[in-house]
């Protein structure tokens, strides 16, 4: 049909897409932020919402690094339950077969 004459149904029509990719550099974020960091601290203001946001950025900071060191106990722990059933279940076959 003609673009010009009505129609009983709706014709789709092509949607334009329009994507603008945002990029995220965290070297520039630290930057902008140790910049902002600094002048708060020659100046001399630093008000108390920015500093409860430094606080939660070193205590995340910190859990962040201490779960990456927690890892090899807990591989510890794995490895040690694996082989305390392993030796359970071996000494359940060896029980039922020496009993029969």
């Amino acid at each position: 049909m003609s673009s010009g004459l009505p129609s009983m149904f709706k014709t789709p029509r092509h949607r334009s897409f329009d994507y603008k990719p945002v990029y995220y550099d965290e070297q520039k974020e630290r930057k902008a932020e140790l910049e902002r960091l600094v002048e708060e601290s020659q100046s001399g203001e630093i008000s108390d919402d920015r500093r409860v946001e430094r606080l939660r950025g070193k205590l995340s900071e910190k859990w962040a690094a201490g779960s990456r060191s927690g890892q090899k106990p807990q591989g510890f722990s794995q490895k040690l339950r694996f082989v305390l059933i392993l030796t359970v279940l071996a000494g359940l076959v060896w029980f039922f077969f020496n009993w029969a």
